[in-house]
């Protein structure tokens, strides 16, 4: 890296800091031997300060003392065992000895994606324990885990998204070692590792590169006073193109997932992801499968043009929003704020169909869209945290996995859907109370406008994001998936994958844009059918409602899926029952 504490040939190392505000920088090194060294930093260009010595080795703890502001961590740093207030730690990467070197990673047609937050996945909540629990991730059938933001963040606890050392992976998870030995595990057990990449934010709390780099920021505050990096400024772009690389270099990750819609200017935020996949692409991409996703972002189809039928030009898929939304609101029976007029089995069908929402873009690869039926922030964003099977019931949601996990979209769960955990997801923090005194009440007062929270005892009930019990209960219990419903559930969600493994997976490379149609019957009926990789014919007929449709004809090829059981036997005498969805696979001709 350009910045940062870097080992050099020799053993010598380099510290380099990009400090424009200040006039002198001194480092101050903690050797392992015991005792301080201090030692003036020289100015060599542009505001950056550098030093290489051999007085320094790997296991030391340094910071930068910056005359004016203080003594700071590296914002580049590798690791900061103390948290982001303490040192950083001088780390040698060639030291772990990686032994998944045969592995090249896994074609984007094959993934189906595992979300997870690494805090809240085990009672521990560690890199180690997650590693855990990798061969129940096997045998659920998901072919790719997707972390949360782990970059260090102030406190014990967070999303991830209010990162401030965007290289270091948080200390309460582990050491940097412990997520390489994560990631290596699971690529010997078949599984991509692909992590949010929220390099670009930078949470209220531990942020020192804003006090002596103001200029490397926006002028305005976001999110509790959160700063977002300039990517007008070439600087800015570097930094984030760097972070990604690292990412995917150090950590051997297998893909990245960014929030292309939190950058600033629209001419810039295009530049940055064309640059950026460049390097990706002519980087660790040219060895190895690295797959660059957007999340929800309705902008994105211009990142997705596909150059031909194997390789993207820029970024493989988006997330879904807008078919997480048509989903829930047929669910529901009512839109939640569509972005257009079209009723939500329409939208349903578009966004399964061609990927977005009806009139929004033309048709993209199925491919190109991840369709999920909860994340963290569908979850996290109820007043209480609720999952989907607390709000919804069991048939209808049966239903409406039966088609997200079947669909020619890459499916992607949110920790713990599979076996309908109890536990909610919560909104959680962890900042210094005297620096962000009201959280709680802005996140309360947020829900006033929905019926239940228009008073302030109502509104009481919503936890407090800085309490320590919310956090806590977040994290799941393993132990329920012994126990029915649960195991019930986990069951239903594992047939349904090894059937998309099986039957679907392998017919998805080589499908066309153009050869999908859709169709609806009533209010809610949906029939779509895909035409496959493999000329084969993939269709959907599916009963929405609470009562029967009636008058269907079932096309022709072999039942792949009934949901429920009888709903196929239902409709060869042209009746489909309530909530009801049966798959067809028509072999090529």
């Amino acid at each position: 890296m350009p910045f940062g504490a870097q080992v050099l040939e020799g053993g010598r190392i380099r510290f380099r800091l990009w400090a424009p505000a200040a006039e002198r920088v001194d480092l101050l090194l903690e050797t392992t031997h015991g005792g301080g060294v201090t030692i003036p930093m020289a100015c060599t260009e542009a505001g950056w300060y550098e030093l290489t010595s051999d007085r320094a080795t790997a296991g030391d703890l340094y910071r930068y003392r910056i005359h004016g502001f203080g003594e700071v961590p590296d914002p580049a740093s590798r690791y900061n065992p103390q948290g982001v207030h303490g040192p950083s730690q001088v780390l040698e990467p060639g030291q772990f000895v990686w032994n998944d070197r045969g592995w090249r990673g896994r074609p984007w047609e094959e993934a189906i994606i595992y979300q997870l937050h690494v805090g809240a996945f085990t009672p521990q909540g560690t890199f180690a324990t997650a590693r855990e629990r990798l061969d129940y991730l096997v045998d659920l059938g998901v072919t790719a885990i997707q972390l949360l933001p782990v970059g260090a963040f102030a406190g014990a606890h967070n999303w991830g998204f209010d990162g401030v050392l965007p290289f270091a992976p948080a200390a309460s998870y582990g050491h940097p070692d412990d997520l390489k030995e994560l990631i290596q595990a699971a690529h010997h057990k078949g599984l991509m590792v692909l992590l949010d990449l929220a390099c670009h934010y930078f949470g209220p709390e531990g942020n020192y590169l804003s006090v002596f780099a103001p200029e490397f920021f926006t002028k305005q505050a976001t999110n509790l006073a959160g700063r977002s990096i300039d990517v007008t400024l070439p600087g800015g772009r570097e930094f984030i193109i760097h972070n990604a690389l690292y990412w995917l270099e150090e950590f051997h990750l297998d893909g990245l997932r960014l929030n292309a819609a939190l950058f600033q200017d629209e001419q810039e935020q295009a530049d940055l992801l064309a640059a950026l996949a460049r390097a990706v692409r002519e980087g660790p991409g040219k060895h190895r499968h690295c797959h660059l996703l957007l999340s929800h972002d309705r902008r994105a189809a211009r990142y997705l043009r596909w150059a031909d039928h194997s390789d993207p030009r820029h970024y493989e898929a988006v997330w879904n929003n807008a078919a997480q939304q048509a989903m829930q609101d047929v669910l529901t029976g009512a839109p939640s704020g569509a972005v257009t007029a079209a009723q939500p089995l329409d939208q349903l069908g578009a966004c399964l169909s061609r990927g977005a929402a009806a009139g929004e873009s033309e048709p993209l690869l199925p491919t190109a869209f991840v369709t999920f039926l909860q994340d963290y922030a569908q979850i996290g964003n109820q007043a209480l945290g609720e999952r989907l099977h607390q709000l919804t019931p069991p048939r209808p949601l049966g239903a409406m996995v039966a088609t997200s996990l079947l669909a020619p979209m890459p499916p992607a769960l949110f920790m713990g859907e599979e076996f309908a955990a109890a536990q909610p997801f919560l909104y959680f923090c962890d900042f210094n109370p005297d620096l962000v005194k009201d959280v709680a009440i802005n996140r309360r007062k947020s829900f006033a406008h929905l019926k239940g929270f228009r008073t302030a005892r109502t509104r009481a009930r919503i936890p407090d994001p800085m309490d320590p019990a919310t956090f806590q209960r977040c994290k799941l219990d393993w132990s329920s998936v012994q126990r029915s419903p649960h195991a019930d559930w986990l069951y239903f969600y594992r047939r349904l994958l090894a059937v998309r493994r099986r039957e679907i997976t392998p017919r998805l490379s080589g499908m066309h844009e153009d050869r999908i149609r859709y169709l609806l019957t009533g209010d809610r009926g949906l029939s779509i059918q895909w035409t496959l990789g493999d000329d084969s014919l993939l269709t959907l007929l599916a009963n929405y409602g609470p009562a029967p449709l009636d008058g269907l004809q079932a096309p022709a090829g072999a039942v792949l899926w009934s949901e429920p059981g009888d709903a196929a036997t239902a409709l060869s005498q042209g009746r489909l029952p309530a909530w009801s969805v049966v798959w067809f696979l028509q072999a090529a001709a």
